[in-house]
């Protein structure tokens, strides 16, 4: 009896967990919905395509044309409009964007 229990109560916190998990496309698609109005998210049209820009302050998450993802920190570190890395820099101001990827600058606009 002492092991049903001991089973019983070692696997609730699965089945707490379990009942947290969303169902198919509703889950995704309000989880989209929610990302698009999000403070700080943006895309910007570019000569080649668009950009996404999730803006965490201290670094950026950028999604290019090409859909390769990469996370720039802030270059200074106190800087909020320029992120960089070696071979990556984006400069926001107002509505405008300068990408850079490669050495290839692109203007980019909201």
């Amino acid at each position: 009896m002492r092991r049903i229990v001991g089973i019983a109560l070692l696997s609730m916190p699965f089945v707490c967990l379990a009942a947290c998990v969303g169902e198919g496309d509703a889950a995704s698609t309000h989880a989209a919905a929610h990302l698009e109005n999000r403070p700080g998210l943006a895309t910007f049209r570019c000569e080649d395509g668009s950009i996404t820009v999730d803006n965490r302050s201290s670094e950026v998450v950028l999604t290019d044309m090409s859909g390769e993802t990469v996370t720039l920190p802030a270059a200074p570190a106190e800087q909020r409009s320029r992120y960089g890395l070696p071979g990556y820099a984006l400069v926001l101001e107002g509505n405008n964007a300068l990408y850079v990827k490669g050495g290839k600058p692109m203007d980019c606009s909201r």
